[in-house]
């Protein structure tokens, strides 16, 4: 299947863009992605995606269907192809069926929140939190006792982020991380495309600074800090242990600070996290992913000051937990 071209990637973008600049840039970006996607599936060649192509609903609606994706991964597709059909100024006529496909869905998975159960997909793939903290010491008892080459890093990089995610369940915003020492960090000049892990090795905390996330226009900045307590404690000294072996494994200069990265030191993508995240716990038989580890997580908290916390590092409202997380 061909990939997109640049020139053809930077089209899509500038079209989304122009039609809605009060987008964030994550919406701007999952849309053109989603687009881009769309096409290569549909059979579009490298540079001639024909925007007719998307007139035929039934065609992309049979295509989507076949392929084994939630219903809000379904509804954003959709919603991605309906602004950009819009941008491109093609007839309402084409439009309306997938706005419809939209209503549908919207009803289906407000149903399923309202009933407050999982979905069949989820219930396939479920582990408890007792589960899941049983693997994560799986997980810890297969790591090396030093790190001397990419493979340990490997190791480390999917014990520090199934905990990390178990202890603090973000989307995928760890792709788009960044991980320096407070000394480095103070002399940076920040880019608000970027998340932050900023170590303090002599306090032994590490701060977090989410600036890119799905909901950030609306609730800005999430920042926290993760201190050596009893919770805790594995988390930050492997993270600093970690940390400390990246200048040493990369040659000099090709350390990019990247948190999580391929062993060619490129970043991974969102879609490159979502396929990490699975094989970080393919042993146990079942497809994890970040959303599904938000709603087990939520779904164990009771105590409303520990729900008020979460939510705020989550990046929505305590309803929002409540509502779209937390399952019977």
């Amino acid at each position: 299947m061909p990939k997109p071209s640049k020139k053809l990637h930077e089209h899509i973008l500038k079209v989304i863009k122009n039609y809605n600049p009060d987008a964030s840039p994550m919406t701007i970006k999952i849309y053109c992605l989603n687009i881009e996607k769309i096409f290569r599936d549909l059979g579009g060649e490298e540079d001639n995606y024909d925007v007719d192509i998307l007139k035929d609903h039934k065609k992309v609606f049979d295509m989507l269907d076949n392929q084994e994706i939630s219903m809000n991964t379904y509804k954003n597709k959709i919603s991605s192809i309906i602004s950009y059909l819009l941008a491109s100024g093609v007839d309402v006529k084409h439009i309306n069926p997938y706005s419809d496909k939209v209503d549908m869905l919207n009803s289906k998975i407000d149903r399923v929140k309202a009933k407050m159960e999982w979905t069949d997909k989820e219930k396939d793939n479920l582990l408890s939190m007792e589960e899941l903290k049983e693997y994560l010491l799986f997980l810890k008892e297969k790591l090396p006792n030093s790190i001397t080459s990419y493979s340990d890093l490997l190791s480390f990089q999917k014990y520090i982020c199934a905990e990390f995610h178990l202890l603090f369940p973000l989307r995928n915003d760890l792709s788009d991380a960044k991980i320096y020492d407070s000394e480095e960090y103070n002399k940076l000049e920040k880019d608000k495309n970027i998340n932050y892990l900023v170590i303090n090795k002599k306090d032994k905390t590490i701060k977090v600074y989410i600036n890119n996330y799905k909901t950030e226009k609306a609730n800005g900045v999430i920042e926290f800090e993760i201190k050596e307590n009893k919770e805790n404690k594995d988390l930050v000294d492997n993270f600093i242990k970690y940390y400390d072996a990246l200048p040493k494994i990369f040659k000099e200069g090709k350390f990019e600070h990247w948190l999580l990265f391929h062993k060619s030191g490129k970043k991974l993508t969102r879609n490159d996290f979502t396929k990490f995240l699975n094989n970080i716990f393919d042993s146990t038989g079942k497809k994890i992913s970040s959303s599904l580890i938000r709603k087990i997580v939520l779904s164990n908290l009771y105590p409303v000051e520990k729900m008020k916390t979460m939510s705020k590092i989550m990046g929505h409202s305590i309803s929002t937990a409540v509502k779209d997380y937390v399952k019977s």
